[in-house]
């Protein structure tokens, strides 16, 4: 059975989350606004992310509580690793807890957001 692109459509919203948590580092420290440099700084966390997915089958139930604090925690904690063996960047406290507050926060929080509009709706009577 092929898997059709719309059970994917989380990858672009978790990636988005990361991708722009290196955008808004990189400007908030005054970094060159390049392309290079905020693939650079999201790479590790992208790349534990992809294993995470692919570790937890992720695309079977994208939309559960339970998989996006599994994608979050992992991406933070693999990241961290990857951020320092691959790019020997620093893992200061306060960095790892702004990471952690942004991942965990957006990738378990627009899943939680997403489970009170679809309870929402679903607690709505049918319109006649």
């Amino acid at each position: 059975m092929a898997l059709g692109l719309s059970r994917f459509w989380f990858l672009i919203v978790d990636a988005a989350i990361i991708v722009l948590f290196a955008v808004i580092g990189r400007d908030s420290h005054g970094w060159e606004a390049d392309a290079s440099e905020t693939i650079r700084i999201a790479t590790p966390f992208l790349m534990a992310y992809a294993a995470a997915v692919l570790a937890t089958k992720a695309w079977s139930k994208p939309l559960r509580l339970s998989t996006g604090l599994v994608l979050a925690v992992s991406t933070l904690s693999i990241g961290m690793v990857l951020r320092r063996l691959v790019h020997d960047n620093g893992t200061a406290l306060v960095f790892v807890l702004v990471t952690a507050i942004w991942i965990i926060g957006l990738m378990f929080g627009w899943r939680l957001a997403a489970h009170g509009v679809l309870r929402w709706k679903r607690s709505k009577p049918a319109s006649s």
